[in-house]
């Protein structure tokens, strides 16, 4: 990239426990004897698992209003064990157990009115099973959406991280992003290289850390 143009060159990846705490983390947190970080850990939580509830019960068609309710009782749910809660791999996924709260609550609060598929969600045979691809996908996304995140903050700004931003999110053509950020096209192109090698980096270490 032109150095020219950047005063703050970018950032080296950064391993996700130094921006974003550990699920592992965030559930001790939540069994702090200290209100302050109950509060905070619980922040975390919704921040990094509402998303992903909220996508599955849009593609399952649920309204505004359901999508809100459905978050709550997951949310709800777990907080009815958070201080008991032990994650134990051995007996599965955190993933598997938030589906299964999700999709128990979508059922719950919306299910005639939600459809797979073209069927009522309440009606569709091995539910649980049937909406892993779904449930699946949004997972990725939101996955994806943190090491986004992530990402951002470790470029600090730098310009490769704008010509990313730009071209491949933004979908701008290169030689209109160059020019505007006053550089070259092929500065553009190496920038989405290098940008793009990084985020699926930190989506990797996301994806082991969840399958913990």
């Amino acid at each position: 990239m032109d150095e020219g143009h950047d005063a703050s060159p970018p950032l080296p990846p950064q391993s996700l426990a130094g921006r974003y705490e550990t699920r592992v983390s965030i559930f001790e947190r939540l069994k702090s004897v200290r209100a302050h970080d109950r509060e905070m850990a619980w922040s975390d939580f919704h921040a990094r698992y509402a998303p992903a509830i909220a996508g599955f019960a849009r593609r399952c068609g649920a309204s505004a209003q359901d999508i809100d309710d459905i978050v709550q009782d997951v949310m709800a749910a777990f907080c009815s064990v958070s201080g008991e809660f032990a994650y134990d791999p051995a007996k599965g996924r955190f993933r598997s157990w938030l589906k299964t709260c999700t999709v128990r609550a979508a059922v719950r609060r919306a299910g005639k009115n939600l459809r797979f598929r073209g069927v009522p969600l309440e009606e569709v045979p091995q539910l649980e099973l049937a909406v892993e691809p779904v449930w699946a996908d949004v997972w990725e996304q939101q996955l994806v959406s943190l090491a986004l995140d992530q990402l951002r903050m470790n470029s600090n700004g730098s310009l490769a991280f704008r010509a990313f931003e730009q071209y491949v999110l933004v979908d701008r053509p290169a030689d209109v992003v160059a020019r505007e950020l006053g550089t070259s096209i092929d500065n553009v192109h190496q920038a989405k290289s290098r940008m793009t090698k990084q985020l699926r980096e930190l989506v990797a270490q996301l994806q082991d850390e969840e399958g913990q």
